[in-house]
């Protein structure tokens, strides 16, 4: 080969060798199956990193994560990075998601998306969530189910949620927020709460930050009712202090994660 034909060959290698990222690719989680591993506890960690799973119902929620935590814990620093898409089961077997699992040492996984029927007669599979939650555990990140909160008006669709994710929890040990309750509980309280956008399914602003309340406990296990009025929040000082009461009201009741 002549030599200046084999020059160009060698640099041609190099630079495809330098562009290659096969060293930064993630290699597949191995999930054995067997005995559900348990759930472990990062609620000590001196760096919250929460990497959460979902749609637009969970869009906010890292934002409002990272501004309660700090301003209530300064010492500790949080991070949180959102995996977004429609259904859970859509982002889980999308290439390359579950294995951002393993970009960092995360301590807190929050699933959010599974697919379920609003007239409850459908049953849709759940694997995907288990097998996600297994992944997480297996490289010892806290998984939190995250069911949705109600639409407007339906008295019955917050605790048919929160049911479907204890029945995942039951199959594969996981946290289960106990959103619905939370989002029932203060509409008892005060019907006109401002908690829903227009279309009466999304959050709005107070809505997502009644929602974020519950994972902050959940994450730091500091209550949310000693927490301080915030003016970074875009709430009353009333009206946050009554939302913190009553995240903290619910989840004394209905326990987050599993006692070990």
């Amino acid at each position: 080969m002549p030599v200046k034909l084999l020059l160009i060959v060698t640099m041609a290698l190099i630079l495809v060798s330098c562009g290659s990222d096969s060293s930064k690719k993630a290699v597949p989680i191995e999930i054995e199956k067997g005995t559900p591993l348990q759930i472990p506890d990062n609620s000590d960690a001196d760096n919250y990193q929460i990497i959460i799973y979902g749609n637009s119902h969970s869009s906010q929620l890292g934002s409002l994560l990272e501004i309660l935590i700090t301003s209530q814990l300064p010492n500790v620093s949080v991070e949180t990075k959102t995996v977004s898409g429609t259904f859970l089961d859509v982002i889980v077997e999308r290439a390359g998601n579950v294995e951002k699992l393993q970009e960092k040492s995360w301590s807190h996984a929050i699933f959010q998306g599974q697919k379920y029927s609003q007239s409850g007669k459908v049953d849709y599979p759940t694997d995907a969530a288990q097998r996600i939650i297994k992944a997480a555990k297996t490289l010892d990140i806290t998984p939190i189910l995250f069911p949705e909160h109600p639409q407007r008006g339906d008295a019955y669709e917050g605790r048919r949620v929160y049911e479907l994710h204890l029945a995942i929890s039951a199959k594969e040990p996981s946290c289960v927020a106990p959103i619905g309750l939370i989002w029932d509980r203060l509409l008892a309280i005060m019907p006109d709460a401002p908690l829903y956008q227009i279309d009466g399914n999304h959050a709005s602003y107070a809505g997502n930050v009644l929602t974020a309340m519950a994972f902050y406990e959940i994450i730091t296990e500091e209550l949310a009712d000693m927490m301080p009025y915030n003016a970074q929040l875009n709430l009353s000082e009333s009206d946050q202090a009554l939302y913190a009461q009553i995240v903290t009201e619910v989840m004394q009741q209905y326990k987050a994660c599993p006692e070990s």
